[in-house]
């Protein structure tokens, strides 16, 4: 019976949670852990209904809670990881992708976080080798090609990361965070004319080449 209602419980709470409903989903989720210490499930969404509320610190604590009752939680770890990098604890997100990552080498969410974060403290090789090994499986994984870009840039390969902002920039022509960073690529190579015209498309978001009556950047 108890098992039942506890499952039950958890569904409800999973309910709340979805409707955004977060006090209601955290009490509920505490009521479960209150019958069930060990129950991961409860602390996991407990942990990340505490982040969409801003509290990272309490979410880091419940997912703490649930990995030293099962240090093999993969999303979970990766849950500490992804927490931990929005709050610029870049080190410490790393090692929990790295701990995600042994569990699964191929879990892309965590090799592209940890690439991320090593874009954040200026490591950019082992960034690159992140980028490259998801692109190695998903060629058209358009996140990985402009993080890619950006580390080749910071290195000094504007050229090389121009081909990656291009390449995005073909599978969506009027991401404004790709051509930001184009631009950078552009004026570090002395191609300021480009470099405007990129800022340009960053302030009017519209496909190259296309323009309407009133002069507006198109918004889809």
């Amino acid at each position: 019976m108890i098992d039942m209602d506890i499952r039950a419980d958890l569904e409800e709470a999973h309910r709340l949670k979805s409707m955004g409903r977060y006090n209601e989903a955290i009490a509920r989720y505490d009521r479960i852990i209150q019958q069930d210490p060990k129950n991961t499930s409860a602390l996991k969404n407990k942990g990340e209904v505490y982040y969409y509320l801003g509290r990272h610190e309490d979410a880091i604590a419940c997912y703490d809670q649930a990995l030293a009752i099962n240090p093999g939680l993969m999303t979970v770890w990766y849950e500490k990881g992804y927490t931990l990098r929005k709050i610029r604890h870049y080190a410490d997100a790393i090692t929990c992708f790295d701990r995600a990552l042994a569990i699964d080498p191929d879990y892309t969410f965590a090799l592209a976080n940890k690439g991320y974060s090593l874009n954040e403290l200026g490591r950019y090789a082992e960034a690159i080798a992140c980028f490259d090994n998801i692109l190695a499986s998903i060629p058209n994984n358009l996140r990985a090609m402009t993080a890619k870009g950006i580390a080749l840039r910071e290195i000094g390969n504007n050229e090389e990361a121009l081909y990656y902002f291009n390449r995005a920039l073909s599978f969506n022509p009027i991401n404004s965070f790709v051509w930001y960073n184009k631009a950078i690529a552009l004026r570090n190579l002395g191609r300021t004319r480009e470099a405007d015209e990129a800022v340009r498309i960053v302030n009017h978001p519209q496909a190259p080449g296309t323009s309407d009556n009133t002069g507006a950047g198109a918004r889809k």
